[in-house]
């Protein structure tokens, strides 16, 4: 598979449209390719998120622009609209004539002083309403700035600081019988038990499995890699459940004998 291949079927991945098939091309191209690796670890952090009860509807919820904003554009709009009628009206209408006074002079047999004519009013324009358009376009720009910072809310709310993804796996198991291996990156993964072979090496990707560990058996042998074949001596485990990194950064590689308590076998 070649790299652009690959790279269309990782943006399918987080949402979850990939078919079985595409996802275990997808892990083995990723185990090729380191820098694809890195990219598809990225991708699963996402998947978790989008995996949780309720997220997506929360995510598409918050995308959606609330409706008291929509509301309040319209409302906006039209005292607007009102405004700038206005402004014509007002600058169409033709200014009222201002009567001009007559000075009248009259012999008197003491002359007076006459009183100083008073200037006729002047009829003051209304202002223009730059500031309330200028806040109108603020409040809109605010209102288009509400869907991002909706959706970068959401996705910080949900995965603000993501733990950094390390090759391994946890484990544990039950009491009636049963082996449950989680990894938390996609990798090669075999279990066996003295001779028996419980599971095969095999590609496997981040879901939970679950083995049935056979019947009068002491221990099991658990191998997870990048890639197939590990060899070395096994670390001793004697818990029933637990968390195992690379035991070898960062080749990625783990091996371990898990020992059974009675109660298990």
């Amino acid at each position: 598979m070649s790299r652009d291949e690959a790279r269309k079927l990782l943006g399918g991945y987080a949402t979850g449209l990939l078919t079985e098939a595409e996802r275990t091309a997808l892990f083995q191209a990723a185990l090729e390719d380191q820098e694809l690796f890195d990219e598809l670890a990225g991708e699963q952090a996402m998947k978790e998120v989008l995996d949780e009860p309720g997220a997506r509807q929360r995510l598409i919820a918050a995308l959606e622009p609330p409706r008291r904003h929509r509301e309040w554009i319209w409302a906006a709009a039209a005292v607007t609209i009102a405004i700038v009628i206005g402004v014509v009206f007002v600058n169409r209408t033709p200014p009222p004539e201002v009567p001009q006074q007559i000075a009248q002079v009259m012999k008197s047999p003491e002359p007076a002083a006459a009183p100083a004519p008073v200037p006729p009013k002047r009829k003051t324009p209304p202002a223009e309403p730059k500031k309330e358009q200028n806040a109108t376009a603020e409040r809109s720009d605010r209102v288009q700035e509400a869907k991002p910072q909706a959706a970068a809310g959401v996705l910080r709310q949900f995965a603000s600081e993501p733990p950094p993804i390390v090759f391994g796996f946890n484990y544990s198991v039950s009491p009636d019988g049963f082996l449950e291996i989680k990894p938390s990156v996609p990798g090669y993964l075999s279990v066996t038990a003295s001779d028996a072979v419980v599971f095969a090496s095999s590609l496997v990707g981040v879901d939970t499995l679950r083995f049935a560990i056979p019947s009068g058996a002491t221990s099991l042998v658990i191998a997870f890699s990048r890639t197939q074949g590990v060899t070395g001596t096994p670390v001793r485990r004697d818990a029933p459940t637990g968390r195992e990194t690379d035991q070898d950064p960062p080749n990625g590689k783990i091996l371990i004998q898990l020992f059974l308590k009675p109660a298990t076998q």
